[in-house]
């Protein structure tokens, strides 16, 4: 690929909120970065729901009549509701302390509960908020 083509690409996807960044020598997995709008309800950051599952491997379905967003993978599967305070994780129903929000025709959800049920570290960084998998792989989320 000519400099010029990647320069583009790499552009391209800085553009679109989402770009793959060198990682240390030492550091596991990959690292990628993205830039989402700051939305938060109640004390709780919720995060756009399809671009973080895909990130992790999951597939993401959404179902405009019941407003459900489900996302899955080969050992869980985890559907919520907008405006819903209940969540179904493998046929187990979850209490949520927000409900996921339907905004800017994305679906966000509770980072805190996403973080437990796919056993991922969250450390808040002002306005970031790093997302680890058992993996090592890192998700820089910026909050604009």
């Amino acid at each position: 690929m000519s400099r010029a083509v990647a320069v583009v690409l790499l552009a391209t996807l800085v553009m679109a909120g989402i770009a793959s960044v060198p990682r240390p020598a030492d550091a596991q997995g990959v690292y990628v970065e993205l830039s989402i709008p700051r939305v938060e309800e109640r004390g709780r950051v919720l995060i756009q729901m399809r671009e973080i599952f895909e990130w992790l491997g999951w597939a993401v379905e959404w179902d405009p009549w019941e407003r459900a967003i489900t996302a899955y993978d080969e050992d869980y599967t985890m559907t919520m509701w907008v405006n819903n305070y209940q969540a179904i994780v493998n046929g187990e129903g979850y209490a949520l302390d927000v409900p996921p929000r339907l905004l800017y025709n994305k679906t966000f959800v509770p980072l805190r509960f996403v973080a437990e049920v796919t056993d991922c570290q969250v450390d808040y960084l002002g306005n970031a908020v790093q997302v680890t998998d058992i993996d090592g792989s890192v998700l820089m989320v910026y909050l604009q």
